[in-house]
């Protein structure tokens, strides 16, 4: 009979060791990665002068490595609401403004520009807007900014 005691002992501090049944749940498995959007800035080219250049500087007040040397360098942006800082550059002509994008994982999106920095242009406006690549709709309407003038 003495035998079994500790054999008896051993299983009930085991059985209080155990969580009991309706427990927590088992942990969910994780879905897939969430891939992030892209958006690079365009150019137009000018054999006269100047290109025109628009680019991404900053997402979510957080600068990013672009600049008008790198206009065509992917940005990465985290799926969701996203505040993005542009600038349009040509010659001594410049324009910034944010605009608000909401990134779609995966998306590639470019950055559009359209403004009268013309050699006899009134060199008043930019406008900046967001098309998606994939399908080249429109995702971001055209928001015009004044130009400034960069001071020699």
């Amino acid at each position: 009979m003495r035998h079994w005691l500790p054999l008896l002992a051993a299983t009930l501090l085991l059985a209080a060791c155990t969580s009991p049944p309706g427990g927590a749940p088992p942990a969910a498995p994780a879905g897939p990665p969430t891939l992030p959007a892209t958006i690079r800035g365009s150019q137009e080219t000018s054999t006269l002068l100047d290109h025109f250049t628009a680019f991404v500087s900053a997402v979510d007040g957080e600068t990013v490595n672009a600049s008008r040397q790198e206009w065509d360098a992917p940005v990465s942006l985290a799926p969701g609401r996203r505040v993005l800082a542009v600038e349009f550059v040509r010659g001594a002509f410049f324009a910034r403004t944010e605009l608000t994008l909401d990134a779609r994982p995966g998306a590639a999106y470019e950055l559009r520009h359209a403004s009268d920095a013309q050699v006899y242009g009134a060199h008043t406006f930019c406008e900046f807007w967001i098309v998606d690549l994939a399908t080249g709709g429109t995702v971001v309407p055209p928001k015009r900014v004044p130009l400034g003038k960069i001071k020699p």
